[in-house]
């Protein structure tokens, strides 16, 4: 079932993709494999012939691609939780194979924990249900990079940290403002592992909310300048793991 509601938007330079087995990359090609929520779709930048190629997979891509032949898939889920992306890996034999070619995989995750969870408890049960909800994203993030490292050792993978897309004085900036930095600060333990960069733009986004999203029109996504930072902030971690 979770196969019929997973959508793909491949873009490459060729007008077709040829899949090869699953192999070690090529110097000078790589296999860049973005999964994840609807920041990996690129929700809330602008479309240009119906694709979002202002979202931070397109736009990392064309960064890759100055110095390398890149194929791109995008497997990005608009309101995937950490439990239903767990899901879908655990599942998905053919996104496994794909996995095991990749030599860039960036993952962005949680938001939609969060959401979920202050959408469906009343205000006075929010703490306690957002403790209880860290503590299974906690659980269910390291079982995922444990799976994605088992399918391959050797991609560097990208993990996508939230930012606070409330202002002051909204009723959810206390929320965020305590969610987020928590979140970021336990993916943060995996940058210590091989070949694993953590992004956390909370800092970049915190004062720009309302320049950086499309909150004031009461839609957390990013808008093209908001892609653009986190863009920004994985050109910065990428090319400080090269030297």
């Amino acid at each position: 079932m979770l196969k019929k509601w997973v959508f793909v938007v491949i873009l490459v330079v060729s007008s077709f993709v040829i899949y090869p087995p699953a192999t070690a990359e090529s110097p000078g090609e790589i296999t860049y494999i973005a999964i994840g929520d609807s920041l990996t779709a690129g929700l809330g930048s602008s479309e240009e012939n119906y694709l979002r190629i202002h979202g931070f997979v397109p736009q990392f891509t064309k960064y890759l691609r100055q110095e390398n032949n890149v194929t791109v898939e995008n497997y990005g889920i608009p309101g995937l939780s950490s439990t239903g992306l767990l899901a879908l890996l655990t599942a998905d034999e053919a996104l496994q194979n794909r996995l095991k070619t990749a030599g860039v995989i960036s993952v962005s995750i949680g938001g939609n924990d969060f959401l979920q969870t202050i959408r469906s408890v009343p205000e006075s049960e929010e703490e306690s249900a957002l403790n209880i909800r860290m503590d299974i994203l906690k659980r269910t993030y390291q079982e995922t990079y444990k799976l994605l490292r088992e399918l391959n050792p050797d991609a560097t993978i990208i993990l996508l940290g939230l930012y606070n897309p409330y202002p002051k004085n909204h009723e959810w900036t206390d929320l965020g403002t305590k969610y987020a930095p928590l979140f970021n600060g336990f993916i943060e333990e995996f940058g210590d592992e091989p070949k694993t960069l953590v992004i956390d733009p909370y800092e970049a986004f915190e004062g720009n909310e309302l320049e950086w999203t499309h909150i004031s029109e009461d839609d957390i996504h990013p808008n093209d300048k908001g892609y653009t930072e986190i863009v920004s902030l994985m050109k910065n971690a990428y090319e400080k793991s090269l030297e």
